[in-house]
C-alpha cells in the first residue's frame, strides 16, 4: 500500500503512473474504485485545463476500503467532490465549493478516482448501495445539471446548447418543470435523444429567454449569447482549455443576465435517480476498463463507464 497506481496527465497525454499513497487523515476515507465515467472535463483537462498534475477522475461510484467509522467499511458509495479548509466564510455556510483554499478531486490539488484507489472525507460520502452502479456513477454530473434550476422560473422556454454529455443530462434534468429544446450538430445523437423524449433541433434559429451553454467548447459562450432574447437569460457551463473572446457589448445592449453554473449538492441528484425522475442510464455508451482510459478520449459518443477493482456484476441490494 506504499504506492498507487492511476491515470495522470503528461504532455497533454494520459499516462498510467504511480504516486505515494499517503497517510489517510482523520474523517477521511480510502476507497477502491467499482466505476468512474469520463466526462468533458476530463478531456478538457488532458488538453491542458487547470494545470492539474494529480490523477484525474471526479464521477465515481466505489467501495470503502478504510475508514474510522468501521459501519462505512464495504459500503458502495458516491462522493462529493469539493473538499473545503472547513473554517472560512463559505465553509461555515456549509458550501465548500466557493472555499478559496478548497481541492477538487481529480481537478484542483487532489488525486481523483481514475486510479486503484482514492481518498475523500467521510463528510463527503453518500451511500448508494440500493442503486445500480451504472446510475448512481452519474450522481455528480446530475447534480451538475440540477443546478441550473435555481436560476430558472419553471415553465419557462429553454434552448440547451449541445448535444453531447452534458448538454443531454441538462436536458433530463429541465424537461419535468421547463420547455425545453437540445442545439446539437450531430444527427445520429439528436435521434437517440427524442428517442428519450427531448425535444432537438440542428442549430440555433431565433432567439430565446433562456439558453444554457453546454457545448464544451470556447465558441458555446459567444453563441449562447447571440441566441439570447434582450433581457434573458444565459447560464454556462463548460469549462475549457482554450478561450476565445466574449463580445460584451451585446450583453450590456440587450441587458442580458449571464450566470456561471458549476457543481451542485448530490441530495437532488439522488432524490431525482431514486424517484425514477431522471435515469441518464440510456445515454452508457460503453464500459471499460480502466486500464483503457486512452480509447475513452476516442469515443464521439455520450457516455464511457471505467471499471475500477471494485467492481462485481452482482446487482444493488434494490433497484
Amino acid at each position: 500500500m506504499s504506492e498507487v497506481f492511476g491515470w495522470r496527465v503528461a504532455q497533454k497525454a494520459p499516462l498510467w503512473d504511480s504516486r505515494p499513497w499517503p497517510k489517510v487523515p482523520p474523517d477521511w476515507t480510502c476507497l477502491q474504485l467499482e466505476l468512474a465515467g469520463v466526462c468533458g472535463t476530463d478531456l478538457q483537462m488532458v488538453r491542458g485545463y487547470a494545470d492539474f498534475e494529480g490523477f484525474l477522475g471526479h464521477e465515481f461510484v466505489a467501495r470503502v476500503l478504510e475508514s474510522d467509522q468501521p459501519d462505512w467499511v464495504g459500503r458502495r458509495v458516491v462522493g462529493e467532490i469539493n473538499v473545503g479548509c472547513g473554517s472560512c466564510r463559505d465553509c461555515q455556510a456549509g458550501d465548500q465549493r466557493f472555499c478559496p483554499a478548497r481541492t477538487v478531486l481529480g481537478i484542483r490539488g487532489l488525486d481523483g478516482c481514475f486510479a486503484e484507489r482514492f481518498r475523500l472525507p467521510l463528510a463527503n460520502l453518500h451511500p448508494v448501495d440500493d442503486l445500480d452502479p451504472e446510475l448512481a456513477v452519474w450522481c455528480e454530473p446530475l447534480a451538475a445539471a440540477l443546478e441550473v434550476r435555481q436560476h430558472l422560473t419553471p415553465g419557462v422556454e429553454v434552448l440547451v446548447l449541445g448535444d453531447g454529455r452534458l448538454g443531454s443530462l441538462i436536458g433530463l434534468a429541465l424537461r419535468e418543470d421547463h420547455r425545453v429544446t437540445v442545439a446539437g450538430r450531430h444527427p445520429a445523437k439528436l435521434e437517440r435523444l427524442r428517442a428519450i423524449g427531448l425535444n432537438t433541433t440542428i442549430g440555433v434559429s431565433g432567439l430565446w429567454p433562456v439558453v444554457v451553454e453546454a457545448t464544451g467548447t470556447a465558441e458555446g459562450a459567444q453563441l449562447a449569447v447571440r441566441s439570447c432574447r434582450p433581457q434573458g437569460t444565459v447560464v454556462l457551463k463548460s469549462t475549457v482549455a482554450d478561450s476565445s473572446g466574449l463580445d460584451t457589448n451585446l450583453m450590456v445592449v440587450n441587458a442580458l443576465r449571464v450566470i456561471g453554473s458549476r457543481c451542485g449538492p448530490f441530495e437532488p441528484a439522488l432524490q431525482a435517480m431514486r424517484s425514477g425522475q431522471v435515469d441518464p442510464r440510456p445515454l452508457n455508451d460503453q464500459m471499460l476498463d480502466l486500464s483503457e482510459f486512452p480509447r475513452a478520449l476516442e469515443s464521439r459518443g455520450f457516455k464511457t463507464l471505467l471499471r475500477g477493482p471494485a467492481w462485481t456484476d452482482e446487482p444493488a441490494a434494490s433497484q
